[in-house]
């Protein structure tokens, strides 16, 4: 994937900038299980995030913060009744705030265990590894009923991120999957479920720093896979593009987001599933 040549992000074609600055992929393909095809060219989404989005005062973080909070929660309460169900996945560089995300969205339900469940994906189990790869995600209450919330740290999506740059998985298979990962998020979305996916992007100036301020203060919050994947820095940039390409649809588009400035980025995501939610529930 790495050798295959960059084009210029062409807003309006496959993807739009939304009002907050996040990059939204949706395309619409043929089919659903449309064979894997090699194109000329794949666009470069992460070369055109814009880092310098930021929100430079406390006071106007947490009054933004606290608004979307409000809309957040109002517009879950109408899940259950609308028979919807909210999933959101997180996928994204290490340090990005994925963590930090997640529990924003907690706290705007007012961390009610009824609603909301956190969803951490890490590598397969043998129980897990002796079933088909999507299997895992649906045990143990991983999916959400009616009127509830479940977000993803890490998904399904991994199979197309993780296992390619880490030849963890023939190229082949992984090809099949950006047809697989379609059709089951379409399944979900058919089923009830809005879905909102998204990427947080920082640079790698600011992971590093993260990573040193981390390593002081939060030392158990670092792991050798950390490091590991920065060294993948732009094989992980080329498997995320063809994931944007490959599985950003319709009725489930990927948005990604600047997480250079933690404060935006945490009312952007919140900002953006409220969008999501409202045009899903009118």
């Amino acid at each position: 994937m790495s050798s295959q040549k960059k084009t210029d992000l062409v807003v309006g074609r496959d993807c739009a900038v939304l009002d907050n600055g996040v990059i939204a992929v949706r395309r619409c393909f043929s089919t659903l299980n449309e064979p894997y095809t090699k194109v000329r060219s794949i666009p470069d989404y992460l070369a055109h995030v814009d880092h310098s989005l930021r929100i430079k005062k406390k006071k106007l973080y947490k009054k933004a913060l606290f608004r979307e909070e409000v809309r957040f929660n109002t517009l879950v309460r109408k899940l259950k009744d609308a028979r919807r169900s909210l999933i959101v996945v997180f996928q994204g560089r290490d340090a990005a705030g994925k963590s930090g995300a997640t529990q924003r969205i907690m706290q705007a339900l007012d961390n009610d265990m009824k609603i909301f469940l956190s969803v951490p994906i890490g590598p397969p189990t043998d129980e897990e590894l002796a079933h088909p790869y999507l299997w895992r995600f649906f045990k143990a209450e991983r999916m959400p009923a009616f009127g509830q919330v479940r977000v993803f740290d890490r998904s399904w999506n991994e199979r197309v991120l993780v296992e390619p740059v880490m030849s963890l998985t023939k190229p082949k298979a992984i090809q099949r999957s950006y047809a697989e990962l379609r059709t089951f998020e379409w399944i979900l979305e058919s089923q009830g479920a809005i879905i909102v996916k998204f990427w947080m992007d920082l640079s790698k100036d600011e992971q590093n720093r993260r990573f040193k301020a981390r390593a002081a203060t939060k030392p158990w919050k670092m792991s050798p896979s950390d490091r590991e994947a920065r060294k993948h820095w732009d094989a992980y940039s080329s498997a995320a593009n063809e994931m944007f390409f490959r599985t950003g649809t319709e009725f489930a588009p990927w948005f990604i987001v600047s997480s250079e400035d933690k404060w935006y980025s945490r009312v952007a995501v919140l900002q953006t599933i409220n969008e999501v939610m409202k045009a899903e529930l009118k």
